[in-house]
């Protein structure tokens, strides 16, 4: 005579194969790497008030952790959110790369800068009196003036003060001489947009 099997024996079995299999399938799954999405570039501008040619830039990138910016002007970034100060006005296109390990993405966006102070200047002045003559000061080759005073310590107040020399022109190097009676000097100075700079003639 055959002998019978328990129905609850092929049900055991079955439960127990099923359960191996999940737990086969969980650790497979679990097992698996996790791949990041790759990087959106995006930005927005925002002028600084009060301070012509100077922008803020908030960064609302998705999935990216390294930025690089491009300012359009030479200038470069690497921070999250940059300020750019623009020296000349103009129109620039600013480009973000988002970066992650998985690859980058880039945006760019053109902004239109007016209102920045395209001349500066530059001041020369002497610390004392030397050989009591006045000290004429050349830029380019052309006469600019002459310094007639003299501070032996500290630095003038600022560019246009009476008794010395102030340069006005946009931004750029020049190349400049100045004499006196017994004394000379030569050499170059920078103008920066905006900015008064001083050039001492030391006696």
């Amino acid at each position: 005579m055959k002998k019978s099997v328990p129905v609850f024996s092929h049900t055991r079995n079955l439960i127990i194969s099923l359960s191996c299999i999940s737990a086969v399938l969980i650790f497979v799954i679990s097992c698996q790497p996790t791949v990041n999405p790759k990087p959106i570039a995006n930005f927005s501008i925002e002028a600084v008030t009060g301070k012509a040619g100077a922008y803020k830039l908030t960064n609302k990138s998705q999935h990216a952790d390294r930025y690089q910016w491009n300012f359009g002007d030479g200038q470069t970034s690497t921070e999250e959110n940059p300020t750019v100060q623009y020296r000349t006005n103009g129109i620039y296109n600013i480009q973000l790369t988002a970066k992650n390990e998985v690859g980058s993405d880039d945006a760019a966006n053109s902004i239109n800068v007016d209102g920045v102070n395209v001349a500066g200047s530059v001041m020369f002045w002497t610390n004392a009196r030397g050989d009591s003559t006045d000290i004429e000061v050349y830029v380019d080759n052309v006469l600019q003036g002459a310094i007639t005073s003299f501070l032996p310590t500290g630095t003038p107040g600022g560019c246009g003060t009476d008794g010395y020399v102030t340069f006005y022109r946009s931004q750029g190097t020049y190349s400049f001489y100045a004499k006196s009676r017994r004394r000379s000097w030569s050499g170059t100075v920078t103008i920066t947009n905006g900015v008064c700079n001083f050039k001492l003639l030391p006696r």
